[in-house]
């Protein structure tokens, strides 16, 4: 009778260890049949890197452009700066003279200094023409 159950809870046994085994390999047949999926998320993965690495590099050369025309507007910013103090003390000069009845001389150092033009940068020149145009239209 102990042999008799003996074999039967090996039967048993032997039944469950073959159970676990099927479900064993379902779930490696599913592991390996994910092995194609993950090899397309690696690959867009991937390129997506490279994308965003391209992107980045656009990003980098833009604002060195943007950092060379940034310079280009101080120096502009400058000479305007420049051209309204000369002009404020040329009105200061003429309204001073106007108000004590005088012509302004010609040979006034400070007149000549306040007619003197800066220099520009180079491509600031254009922009400062087309803006003594303008003044000299509101004249």
């Amino acid at each position: 009778m102990l042999e008799l159950a003996l074999d039967a809870t090996l039967a048993i046994l032997i039944l469950v260890a073959l159970g676990l085994g099927l479900r064993l390999q379902r779930n490696l047949r599913l592991l390996r049949g994910g092995d194609g999926e993950l090899e397309r998320l690696i690959a867009a993965l991937d390129r997506a890197t490279l994308r965003s690495e391209a992107a980045l590099q656009g990003l980098k050369s833009a604002a060195a452009a943007a950092d060379a025309r940034l310079a280009g507007v101080e120096r502009l910013l400058d000479d305007l700066r420049f051209l309204t103090s000369r002009g404020e003390q040329l009105a200061d000069l003429l309204e001073e003279q106007v108000r004590h009845g005088r012509p302004a001389p010609r040979s006034d150092p400070p007149m000549a200094a306040a007619l003197s033009r800066p220099r520009l940068a180079p491509d600031c020149a254009g922009q400062a023409a087309a803006l003594e145009r303008t003044l000299s239209t509101l004249r």
